[in-house]
């Protein structure tokens, strides 16, 4: 009888012991996911403002361009060499956002939508600039491409314009 009284009061203890624990445990679960979805929510925000900031730096990219064709009279290669860079920039942005060495594979991609020796064209300029503006281009992450894309336009627009 006393084992049967020791056993039954062992089992009661033990199921209050995990009672106890199992509770406690939900109540980490249910933190977790609080913290999981506000993080969430602070993610999405965080790749909607980087969206927004490619889409506004694609922009002055391309009114930059736009603006160094005007105030050139005759069509210059180097201008067409890197409007593919500038008009894709949004997506070549985004797609260097998710890790390094992301900048070529996508630039290649952009430029054979374009034109199928475009990107080999591409490649042949850069090799013949100077060698930060190939380190720009081989660092392969979105700090080069800015980079790259912000000299590219500089180079243009301190060429004189031929009228």
């Amino acid at each position: 009888m006393f084992f049967v009284l020791f056993i039954t009061a062992l089992f009661i203890g033990i199921s209050i012991y995990f009672y106890f624990r199992s509770e406690g445990l939900q109540r980490s679960l249910l933190n977790a996911k609080r913290e999981f979805s506000s993080t969430q929510k602070e993610n999405r925000s965080y790749v909607d403002s980087m969206a927004l900031i490619a889409k506004r730096h694609e922009d002055f990219a391309k009114y930059r361009l736009e603006q160094i064709k005007v105030n050139q009279s005759e069509k210059e290669e180097t201008l067409e060499t890197i409007t593919p860079l500038i008009n894709n920039y949004s997506i070549i942005f985004r797609e260097c956002l998710k890790g390094k060495g992301k900048l070529q594979p996508i630039t290649k991609k952009c430029y054979d939508s374009y034109d199928k020796e475009g990107f080999k064209t591409l490649v042949a300029y850069i090799s013949q600039q100077e060698k930060h503006i190939k380190r720009m281009w081989s660092s392969n992450n979105l700090s080069g491409y800015i980079s790259l894309i912000e000299a590219f336009l500089l180079m243009a627009e301190q060429k004189k314009p031929s009228k």
